[in-house]
């Protein structure tokens, strides 16, 4: 089972993987499966480490660009300083060297945006310098909507808005010197309508660039968020699956606890009296053995169901509770415990709350026979007129080898009924009290806490 259970979570990122993919609003994304897998596995790392508090980096953020996309830039670059490049170099040396200037900014806009920033201002200087040029270049401008799409598509905000700013100055400038420039493009007499179209066309050109970077990076936003919330919802589930099980094991080995130790110090009681009265007593010696006998078939039948219970099938029908009760009575006083039992009321016929009882009571005299002084009678009192009380008082005896498991599963098990339990010494005797609500009064208390957790 522990193997089993190590094999699901380990295919856990798998898992995520799978059932982030069948998000039909990204699939179609330009992130690669293998990526997503890779930025999960980070997550789940990560959130193990720090205890599920999860501060990754954006999955875009760390991907560095594939040899595909760098081969399209630099395609693109080489064909724009071909062929411009090429047809510039017989103008000018210079405009050549203004086309190398943009392919350089081509090729690197997905290494760095800073240094494809610094060479577009680059570009823009040189052309403010040289402004015979501008009729003749104009159309290797167009290459700033690129470079301003990889602007306005970046995460950081800052790299957005520097953007942003140098834009609105080259925008801001580019009417002044259209009109001041005495032989600029426009020549002299149509300078404010040309102003006015050249400083158009370089908007649109900046800007469109910049907002369809921007769309792209809000829409990577929006993939992102989807897969954390896919991620964070499989999570949950992954967490509720382990609860579970960890609850399921918790509650077995607490039933394992309680069966084979009261079993066993039943029959190491009944052993050394039956050794001390073989010879002077066999009638004794023959009682002893049957009780021995009796503990153990017993014993078989409660592993049977707890083993049933684990393998999920159907168990045979657990005893009612005064057949428990009962029994677990006469194997008490059969070692020799004299018992003085109370009661009010009676038990249900096989309730959670009957066998949560019948745990705590078995464990109680459990301790009692082997921790306590059997010369005093063991005092038992239960009520069951308003869910269960139990209060057991024994004297205390020498003080056994004991881990002190026993009580911290009866307190856990009176918790999880909704109840709760105190083992403690006073004076010469061990007091155990125990009070567990009826199953009606544990869910509306609980239905009360939902309420009251909703609206705060």
């Amino acid at each position: 089972m522990q193997s089993a259970r190590l094999s699901h979570y380990g295919t856990y990122p798998t898992t995520v993987h799978k059932t982030v993919l069948t998000s039909s609003s990204w699939t179609g994304s330009s992130i690669h499966p293998v990526e997503i897998h890779s930025y999960i596995s980070r997550r789940m790392c990560r959130g193990a480490s720090v205890g599920h508090t999860w501060a990754m980096p954006q999955i875009w953020e760390q991907r560095r660009p594939t040899r595909r996309q760098l081969s399209f830039d630099l395609a693109c670059a080489g064909a724009l300083a071909l062929v411009l490049g090429g047809l510039y170099l017989r103008a000018s040396t210079g405009e050549f060297l203004l086309v190398v200037v943009f392919a350089a900014a081509l090729a690197v806009r997905r290494l760095s945006v800073g240094l494809m920033m610094a060479l577009g201002l680059t570009a823009a200087i040189m052309q403010f310098m040289t402004p015979q040029w501008m009729p003749r270049v104009a159309l290797v401008d167009f290459a700033y909507a690129a470079l301003f799409f990889m602007i306005g598509a970046d995460p950081r905000a800052a790299v957005r808005r520097l953007g942003i700013i140098l834009g609105g100055l080259g925008l801001a400038a580019l009417p002044f010197w259209t009109i001041l420039v005495p032989d600029g493009p426009a020549g002299a007499d149509p300078r404010l309508v040309a102003a006015t179209a050249v400083t158009a066309m370089a908007g649109l050109v900046c800007g469109g660039g910049w907002i369809a970077g921007y769309l792209r990076l809000q829409r990577r936003r929006s993939i992102q968020a989807e897969l954390d919330a896919q991620v964070d919802r499989v999570e949950r589930l992954r967490l509720a699956d382990r609860y579970e099980h960890e609850s399921q094991r918790s509650r077995i080995a607490a039933d394992m606890h309680d069966t084979v130790a009261h079993s066993w110090a039943v029959v190491a009681a009944q052993a050394d009296g039956a050794r001390y009265a073989m010879r002077d007593n066999p009638a004794a010696t023959e009682q002893a053995l049957e009780v021995i006998a009796e503990t153990a078939r017993s014993t078989i039948a409660d592993v049977r169901t707890i083993l049933a219970e684990l393998r999920d099938v159907e168990a045979e029908p657990p005893r009612s509770g005064d057949d428990r009760h009962e029994r677990l009575m006469q194997r008490m006083r059969s070692t020799g415990m004299q018992i003085q039992h109370r009661r009010v009321g009676g038990p249900d016929q096989a309730s959670l709350l009957t066998l949560t009882a019948h745990r705590l009571l078995g464990e109680s005299l459990t301790n009692a026979l082997k921790h306590g002084d059997l010369r005093v009678p063991v005092q038992v009192f239960e009520d069951w007129s308003a869910g269960y009380r139990l209060r057991v008082v024994n004297a205390v005896g020498t003080p056994g080898q004991g881990t002190g498991h026993g009580i911290v599963g009866m307190i856990e098990r009176a918790n999880i009924a909704g109840g709760h339990l105190e083992s403690r010494r006073l004076s010469r005797e061990w007091v155990v009290d125990a009070s567990i609500p009826t199953p009606s009064r544990v869910n509306a208390a609980r239905k009360v806490d939902l309420k009251e957790s909703a609206r705060s």
